[in-house]
């Protein structure tokens, strides 16, 4: 058996991930999530939630925080949150509040009124078929045996065809650290302390999302309490928190 070198600090409380760095001056944010699964976002009253105590900033798709679009040859673009008002599922984020403590963020966030028009939403892999397409840049492969001309010909001369459906049901993992980030700006130069699985990938995202010098982002990776892919990028847009606010 091989031991893991992080296995005691993670199984006695003693690893420290992202969200466990604090600095002086630490603001928080806390996410605000469509509750339709499909629609067009109408209206956002912030009016209570602007008011709360401890509000620094409310965002929203009509007042949104000032991001680009982050693009990779590997991956193409990464989808960038408050940008349109479209609703493409449910539990997307949708607004932003940021407070002096994350119980007032929190709260805050509770008091945004949201208006949608809602549409019909596919909840399945299967309700989608009918209208599903490649995605740009694929196509099809077919990987034949010496001699096979095609698989619809190679089954067509079979003897034996054997067909069949298999269902199982959602998985999902629980990780021991959630989606989070600790962000510092300090000397036009910005650290993030969060668990993901390309530090490199998240560098160059958030560079390219805030339209700065790739130089200029240090992403800081303690540990990854549980990922199973969900870490890879910037695209889950964890719960933040941050330090040293300035505005941005």
């Amino acid at each position: 058996m091989t031991s893991r070198l992080d296995g005691p600090l993670k199984v006695t409380g003693r690893a420290e991930y992202g969200a466990d760095h604090a600095f002086p001056g630490l603001v928080h944010g806390y996410v605000v999530v469509s509750t339709i699964a499909h629609g067009e976002i109408e209206a956002v009253d912030v009016t209570a939630a602007k008011s709360a105590p401890g509000v620094l900033a409310v965002y929203t798709p009509f007042d949104p925080l000032e991001l680009n679009t982050p693009s990779l040859p590997a991956f193409g673009e990464t989808w960038v949150p408050l940008q349109d008002r479209e609703v493409t599922h449910y539990g997307q984020p949708i607004g932003f509040v940021v407070a002096e403590t994350f119980e007032q963020a929190r709260d805050a966030a509770m008091l945004v009124e949201v208006d949608y028009r809602e549409r019909p939403a596919a909840t399945s892999l299967e309700e989608g078929l009918a209208s599903a397409e490649a995605a740009p840049g694929t196509e099809d492969v077919e990987i034949l045996a010496e001699g096979v001309e095609s698989i619809a010909d190679a089954l067509a001369a079979s003897s034996v065809v054997v067909e069949a459906t298999y269902r199982t049901a959602p998985q999902h993992h629980a990780a021991m650290e959630p989606h989070s980030a600790v962000a510092v700006w300090e000397g036009g130069a910005l650290t993030v302390y969060s668990g993901n699985q390309g530090s490199d990938l998240q560098a160059t995202e958030l560079a390219q999302a805030l339209g700065v010098d790739v130089a200029s982002v240090r992403a800081v990776n303690p540990f990854v309490g549980g990922a199973f892919g969900g870490k890879g990028r910037r695209r889950s847009w964890p719960r933040p928190r941050l330090a040293r606010w300035d505005g941005r």
